[in-house]
């Protein structure tokens, strides 16, 4: 056998998705030692000269958010659940 019963599968220290309170602490972190003119020029430099769009999403991710999508969820019409023949039969 390869041992897989010895693995100890479950909850591991330090897994898991950050808390909200270590994320802000980040965005704290570079607000402090980031002057903000100077990273939009240093991004600016960067997305038009090597072409990366990564660094701005994500420094302007982590200051200031992702924009909130909203979703348009009503029906203009009447849409059939079956759809029917001639004959009044399933297609």
């Amino acid at each position: 056998m390869d041992n897989r019963v010895n693995n100890k599968g479950g909850k591991r220290e330090g897994s898991g998705r950050p808390s909200k309170a270590e994320e802000q602490n980040l965005v704290e972190n570079l607000h402090r030692f980031i002057d903000r003119d100077e990273a939009i020029v240093l991004l600016k430099n960067m997305m038009f000269d090597d072409r990366d769009f990564k660094a701005v999403q994500l420094y302007y991710k982590y200051v200031y958010g992702v924009p909130t999508k909203t979703i348009d969820v009503n029906i203009d019409k009447e849409q059939p659940l079956f759809l029917l023949d001639d004959n009044n039969e399933l297609m």
